[in-house]
């Protein structure tokens, strides 16, 4: 979860300006509790009720939770699971949704609010997330960027949960020498003109699944006058931290949805990862554009074994949405499941949710189709299936196909008995067609029969293909014939 972040009169900072080390006063735990209350941290993970006096109750994402075993002591700010009998605090808890140390999850934490600083700030790590800082209170005096956020639907919780900000292009010109090539390593400034990378546009932050923030997504406001060089949506350049083809944008904040969901979803934009997860789909995360490798993938499958990719329903999308389903394919596990969800013509995952909420939306995830019959049924149309060389085209196909899955070979026997399938109804319907007149036999008889034949390779298993079409033909044409006939 991101917590809002204070900002501060410039991206890099320096030494002379650094926030000091807190050495006096409430420690890092304190400060971080004073912060950010436990259920406000678990308030977009999971569904939490009133129990007793002071305390939610609610279904513990540290094990297989089938009741509310969970308690949360809203006064004292902790947690204890009757179930798995787990305690902790919030540091506990994000500790275990991110699989951090605990001194990990307390340094993370007291930096996403503000209330730590590491003693080395001199590096690009640094600079970074003080850039976030400073883009996003830039955000608040740019009228025209937050009111596109909002006429997207975006409340300013979500801004704010994913440091939604704003750059104007100037932050980096009146830095120091130093400051400015530390900028420039990190992605943030051009070097001729020392203007920023994604001057003029509205920006999203990129974590790692750690939570460090490693570079930016800029989209331009559409209403804006000023009208800066390059395409309306770009990233950071490729540096030693934004390595965009190995990113998933919004895994982080996703990490503890997924696991609550049991599955990740695949989208294609930051807009529809922010809108998902503010509807309550927190299970969202986006590929960075249509280059993503295996390696962004391999995060994904370290924490879940369902993938469900949602595909805008025009052709761009679709192939875009598959580039990024063959990435992942190859190091899905074994016992992985990768399922396909198609949008309708037109309608953007965002737009879908707003119109139809969540329910609906995880409703139409549950009916994605798998991936082995999804890219068969991509393929079927290469090839006349009626011709015997047509069907010998698809299964080679398909084996071809899966020599791909190297780490799921059951995937590869999938695709095959798919394709088999689709050949011996094939066959079937050609088969038919020859023997019986169109005026006796039709498409629901054709259907009829596939129904009938699978019915009988199971009941009588030495009948001879001829005398299996024959049985189905003659019980087709005894089911047309009306009663008493």
């Amino acid at each position: 979860m991101n917590a809002p972040l204070p900002t501060q009169n410039t991206p890099s900072g320096g030494t002379e300006r650094s926030a000091p080390r807190y050495s006096k006063g409430p420690n890092l735990v304190d400060r971080i509790k004073s912060k950010l209350s436990l259920d406000k941290y678990l308030e977009p993970i999971m569904e939490l009720k009133k129990g007793g006096k002071g305390e939610l109750v609610g279904k513990c994402n540290m094990h297989d939770d089938k009741t509310a075993s969970l308690h949360v002591n809203t006064e004292l700010g902790v947690y204890h699971c009757k179930g798995c009998g787990e305690s902790g605090n919030v540091i506990q808890m994000h500790a275990f949704i991110h699989n951090l140390s605990y001194e990990d999850a307390k340094k993370d934490l007291g930096r996403q609010l503000g209330v730590y600083t590491d003693k080395v700030l001199d590096n690009g790590e640094a600079i970074l997330a003080r850039a976030a800082n400073l883009y996003a209170g830039q955000l608040q005096r740019k009228e025209n960027a937050l009111e596109y956020l909002k006429s997207r639907g975006l409340n300013q919780d979500t801004i704010e949960r994913f440091g939604i900000g704003f750059c104007w292009g100037r932050e980096y010109m009146d830095l120091t020498p130093k400051q400015q090539d530390m900028a420039l390593q990190a992605g943030l400034m051009k070097e001729d003109s020392k203007k920023s990378w994604l001057a003029g546009r509205i920006v999203f932050p990129v974590r790692e699944k750690n939570g460090r923030i490693v570079g930016f997504g800029g989209r331009l406001v559409p209403s804006d006058n000023y009208v800066p060089t390059g395409p309306k949506y770009m990233n950071t350049p490729e540096t030693a931290y934004f390595k965009k083809s190995e990113l998933l944008y919004g895994l982080y904040e996703a990490s503890g949805g997924i696991s609550r969901a049991g599955r990740a979803i695949v989208v294609e934009g930051y807009m529809d990862v922010a809108m998902l997860h503010q509807t309550g789909v927190n299970n969202a995360v986006a590929a960075m554009g249509a280059q993503a490798t295996e390696n962004a993938f391999k995060l994904l499958w370290s924490v879940t074994k369902n993938i469900v990719f949602c595909l805008d329903g025009d052709k761009a999308g679709v192939t875009g949405g598959m580039r990024s389903v063959m990435a992942a394919a190859p190091t899905m596990p074994d016992g992985g499941m990768i399922s396909i969800a198609t949008m309708p013509a037109g309608v953007d995952p965002d737009e879908y949710v707003i119109e139809h909420g969540q329910s609906a939306f995880d409703a139409h995830c549950d009916q994605a189709v798998p991936l082995a019959k999804y890219l068969m049924d991509s393929k079927v149309n290469d090839f006349d299936l009626a011709s015997p060389e047509g069907r010998a085209g698809l299964i080679k196909a398909a084996q071809e196909l899966g020599a791909t899955f190297n780490s799921a070979p059951i995937v590869a026997e999938q695709l095959e008995e798919e394709a088999r399938a689709l050949c011996a109804s094939a066959l079937v319907e050609s088969t038919l067609r020859r023997m019986e007149l169109p005026a006796v036999l039709d498409q629901r008889d054709v259907e009829m029969a596939i129904g009938l034949l699978q019915k009988l390779v199971s009941d009588v298993p030495r009948q001879t293909g001829r005398e299996r079409i024959a049985a189905i033909r003659r019980q087709t044409l005894s089911a047309r014939r009306p009663a008493g006939a």
